[in-house]
């Protein structure tokens, strides 16, 4: 028998590829198109119809879209807006409507972002794809101007209702600026609290008055923010002083006097939904000396939030576990500004709340007292103590501990209290709506591609009676038409003072918070109205230029567990398998499309075929009734496997069984040749013969029979159908 170089485990690449699905914020569906044109930066859309725009968006960033996102985005999958939508003018209003692009800056475009940034969906590798949708966004701005769209970017038709304008270079002179200090927060007894306030430096310091004041030290990877808060890049730690850390101990665990109750609460932005440590969850908060003993964590693992509790029952580790996550199918963590609460006492246990909200996950592991925490741990934000691979990308924009269990309705009044460095900033509205009277709105720089607005407020000496309809917020010379939380205002003022939203709605940054100018626009204002005209798309392109759909689909997760059982006639139920089934459910394939395939998908089958594998080989009698019984199990492998023949025992059975190349009844037309895999087997079990024991024993003999299998059973060959 010939044998080649090994290929056979590079059969499992060709099915990686996934889908990209940009984001799921703003609004959906047909949005409405009235005297509101795209602009900003080198090109403006003035001079063109609304066929032209359509165009130009067409044959640039459409493609994209609609190759990549459309199982999410198109109008029937889970995301919005719809980006992809089947019809252009639909997917044009969705982009242009919702402000996923930025002619002034290309590259803090959010379709952008969320490929090079978010790491959301990329469809083969997130820089490339950020950097392949940041020359398609150049692409149509370069369109635009090649059309002669002249300017510096298109204006508001004078017609629309809109307040006046506000830039930071003028609003405190002029007192249409206000610093707002938000809700008061339940603080009653908080150990420890951190604002983020310095602005420069390499300390952020405890302002809770509590001593010892626990200073976080931040290393080079760590900055402070202009809008309050820590941005932690990769391996960046903000850590506490032993000395200082001890009164965590003293307030919280100590058997004389200690709470044995803690609250650990935080205004977080995870960098994205992708990271998780390497031994454990992304540490975003610990107390701890390591990553063997920690007296609490507060941790990331994709979508959800870990909470780990060290406490003197018998089931639980130096490090807290078992730990509690939030359920996987919730994804209640999410990469945008979360407040988030960690609450643990001895009659709930551990919980989690985010922005204000119990999550429904309930502690399974029994309450316990506190009294083995370790007095000389440290707290550490962003990483480990150690640095030891648990690192975690993002904000803070507040920390505070508690030494006790905060109440559903403490937490509510925190998140209420809001965050970060907040603005009032009024707009006058007195042109259509009498002397005096103006918008209120809470602003807040929320990071470095956006702001946040807040709460609508109509004041004035006589607003009563006034009608507001669809408040939009211009950013320079862009106005959306849809998209944001006020557009769907229409209330009347029945008093001074009236809150016209409870919501915010996140407005991009253009050229920065020196420069950028802020309007408010109304469809409707008092007796005043600019109403806006409904899009009529009236642009259809063939979908014969997209790209066609895969023949060949992927095995979900679901399927993938059936399968290994099925082909290897172990029980999934069996506690090793299931037990790594489970575990390794949100990192296996959830779509039959193959188009979503991504390498770590690639991993979880891996150790889930391994799992089934090793249960089969361990198992005589299943074994035996797959393998041919004459195969010597107990000779050392250049004995076992010392001819072809004896090797065909091993591998031709997982070829005809697993890969399906046996009977005429069983072929498969799309798998790979036998001969090919079967020189590709043979050479991997040349490869693992060699070991460092003289000779290799049995058992060796037995681990290869088990490493083949794992790479036949979890190749493309059995995962695509």
């Amino acid at each position: 028998m010939t044998r080649l170089r090994p290929r056979f485990l590079i059969l499992i690449m060709f099915a990686a590829s996934a889908v990209a699905c940009g984001d799921y914020s703003g609004g959906s569906g047909p949005a409405e198109q009235g005297n509101v044109v795209l602009g900003g930066g080198g090109s403006g859309l003035g001079g063109l119809s609304q066929t032209e725009q359509v165009t130009a968006f067409t044959s640039t960033v459409y493609p994209l879209l609609a190759a990549n996102c459309n199982s999410c985005h198109a109008g029937f999958g889970p995301g919005t807006p719809h980006i992809a939508h089947s019809n252009p003018s639909v997917a044009y209003s969705s982009v242009v409507d919702n402000q996923k692009v930025n002619f002034s800056l290309p590259d803090s475009s959010r379709l952008v972002r969320r490929l090079a940034t978010d790491f959301h969906y990329c469809w083969s590798g997130c820089a490339a794809n950020g950097a392949e949708m940041l020359a398609a966004v150049q692409a149509w701005d370069t369109l635009l101007e090649q059309a002669g769209v002249q300017g510096g970017g298109a204006g508001v038709d004078v017609a629309l209702l809109v307040s006046d304008s506000l830039d930071f270079s003028d609003c405190f002179a002029t007192g249409a600026c206000a610093e707002d200090e938000g809700g008061e927060r339940y603080e009653d007894r908080i150990i420890a609290r951190w604002d983020f306030q310095e602005l420069t430096g390499s300390t952020a310091f405890d302002s809770s008055g509590i001593d010892p004041l626990m200073d976080l030290s931040l290393s080079p990877e760590v900055e402070l923010m202009s809008s309050y808060g820590i941005e932690i890049g990769e391996g960046g730690v903000a850590m506490a002083d032993q000395a200082s850390s001890r009164k965590l101990y003293d307030a919280i665990a100590n058997p004389n006097g200690g709470s044995g109750a803690y609250s650990v609460e935080a205004w977080v932005v995870p960098g994205n939904t992708t990271q998780e440590g390497e031994s454990g969850p992304a540490r975003i908060v610990t107390y701890s000396r390591g990553t063997g003993n920690a007296n609490f964590t507060v941790g990331q693992r994709m979508y959800q939030y870990v909470a780990r509790n060290r406490s003197v029952h018998e089931d639980v580790n130096n490090r807290g576990d078992p730990s509690m996550l939030t359920y996987d199918v919730d994804e209640d963590l999410q990469a945008t500004l979360q407040h988030v609460v960690v609450t643990y006492d001895r009659f709930q246990g551990r919980r989690v709340y985010v922005d204000g909200v119990w999550t429904d996950d309930e502690d399974e592991q029994p309450t316990a007292r506190l009294w083995n925490w370790d007095p000389n741990n440290m707290l550490a934000v962003g990483n480990e103590t150690t640095g030891t691979g648990n690192e975690w990308i993002g904000q803070v924009r507040f920390l505070a501990i508690h030494d006790r269990a905060l109440s559903a309705s403490q937490i509510f009044q925190n998140y209420g209290a809001g965050v970060g460095k907040r603005l009032t900033l009024t707009f006058d509205i007195s042109q259509w709506a009498g002397a005096g009277t103006s918008i209120d709105f809470a602003f807040t720089e929320l990071d470095n591609y956006s702001y946040l607005f807040c709460q609508p407020t109509i004041r004035g000496p006589n607003p009563a009676g006034l009608t507001v309809d669809n408040i939009r917020i211009q950013v320079n010379d862009t106005i959306p038409v849809d998209g944001q939380a006020f557009s769907n205002v229409n209330d009347t003022v029945l008093l001074n003072g009236q809150q016209l939203s409870r919501q915010c709605s996140v407005i991009r940054k253009e050229l920065g918070v020196d420069l950028d100018r802020f309007t408010i626009a109304f469809e409707q204002l008092g007796l005043f109205q600019s109403p806006l005209a409904p899009n009529t798309p009236t642009f259809v392109v063939s979908t014969a230029v997209l790209d066609p759909v895969p023949v060949l689909g992927m095995r979900d997760y679901g399927r993938i567990n059936e399968t290994m059982a099925a082909l290897t006639g172990v029980d999934p139920l069996t506690p090793a398998v299931n037990a790594v089934y489970l575990d390794l459910t949100q990192q296996l394939p959830n779509t039959q499309d193959i188009r979503s395939f991504v390498s770590s998908h690639q991993v979880g089958i891996s150790k889930l075929a391994f799992e089934y594998c090793n249960e089969m080989v361990t198992d005589t009698g299943l074994r035996d009734g797959f393998f041919d019984p004459s195969f010597e199990w107990t000779d050392i492998p250049s004995v076992a496997f010392g001819t072809p023949a004896k090797t065909d025992l091993i591998t031709e059975p997982l070829i005809s069984d697993m890969l399906r190349h046996g009977t005429p009844a069983q072929a498969l037309t799309s798998q790979p040749d036998f001969a090919m895999v079967e020189a590709d087997l043979d050479q991997l079990v040349v490869d693992l013969m060699a070991c460092n024991l003289t000779p290799c024993d049995a058992n060796r003999t037995v681990n290869i029979v088990k490493g083949v299998c794992t790479a036949a059973l979890a190749s493309a060959g059995v995962m695509v159908h």
